[in-house]
């Protein structure tokens, strides 16, 4: 029974809540009464609101993730790292995964349901979205790294949501071409780790041969950099000064290791792994999240 308990705690890919915090974008660039001292009072509503949004998304997420391991188990027994996960290795039976599923996301909905119904469609359209990826979309080339990437556009779209602000259209961009960079760079990984077995590893792979994969990497970076460095300056809600370009090099650093890491790290295909593990990468991250705090706080 403990063996179960555990296995099916991994196979909700607890690792993988960390990019649920990025919910917490809209506040920090769009809540600007916040960093005020008389929004002062309202952070803490709004950070609570924002952590029960946060626990939901959790739930469903891992929900998501149960659902694309019952339809991959038999593929996920080619991979080397993925033949151990508990689906796969039978660790956890598929009809507990599907009534974990289950359970989580109607946990997950009431929550949401609970602090507002708007909520309930953002999240049902993200369930959707995953659903028709783990189905078959992920087999279509290209149309499979948009639909992994529009979760991260949908995060932020529920954390402006659930504090009823409307963040700079350019924080969506940014985010959109970030999440496309790192999507694109994970397929460039798989392809390049699992060399002449990829295809069996994940049959999309097959159509992301070398040099058409660098090539979009390449260009998912340029938009990602790009992207932001106009949101910097475009953006209404960030300050008029443009101190917010500040805070590029340390974007610029966190670009530039990441692709180091694609072409040398072991574990580039999994980039929670990779960036969480890897020193530089955190001190870029940690670094640009207190310049950007900063910023904001000496002249938002």
């Amino acid at each position: 029974m403990l063996d179960l308990s555990w296995g099916l705690v991994r196979a909700m890919r607890p690792q993988q809540w960390a990019k649920n915090l990025l919910i917490f974008l809209p506040f920090l660039f769009a809540v600007r009464v916040a960093w005020s001292p008389d929004g002062l009072a309202l952070v803490p509503g709004l950070l609570s609101r924002l952590a029960t949004v946060t626990v939901a998304l959790c739930l469903v997420a891992s929900a998501v993730y149960l659902f694309n391991d019952i339809l991959d188990k038999d593929s996920d027994r080619q991979h080397p790292d993925k033949t151990n996960r508990p689906i796969a290795s039978g660790t956890v039976r598929v009809a507990y995964a599907a009534i974990s599923m289950v359970l989580l996301t109607a946990a997950g909905l009431a929550i949401l349901a609970v602090l507002d119904l708007v909520l309930v469609w953002i999240i049902l359209a993200y369930i959707s979205i995953n659903l028709a990826y783990s189905a078959g979309m992920k087999n279509i080339v290209l149309v499979d790294v948009f639909a992994v990437a529009s979760g991260y556009v949908i995060r932020i779209v529920i954390g402006a949501a659930a504090i009823g602000v409307v963040p700079s259209p350019w924080l969506y961009v940014a985010t959109g071409a970030g999440a496309l960079f790192i999507v694109v760079g994970r397929r460039y990984a798989e392809a390049r780790l699992a060399g002449n077995r990829a295809p069996t590893q994940r049959a999309v792979l097959s159509q992301y041969e070398e040099p058409f994969i660098g090539q979009l990497l390449i260009i998912a970076a340029t938009a990602s950099w790009l992207s932001y460095t106009l949101y910097t300056v475009e953006a209404v809600n960030l300050p008029e000064n443009n101190s917010m370009l500040l805070t590029i090099p340390l974007v610029t650093v966190g670009l530039f290791r990441y692709l180091h890491l694609l072409n040398h790290s072991q574990k580039a295909e999994s980039p929670e792994q990779l960036i969480i593990r890897d020193l530089p990468m955190m001190f870029s991250i940690v670094g640009w999240l207190v310049a950007s705090a900063l910023v904001l706080i000496l002249y938002g």
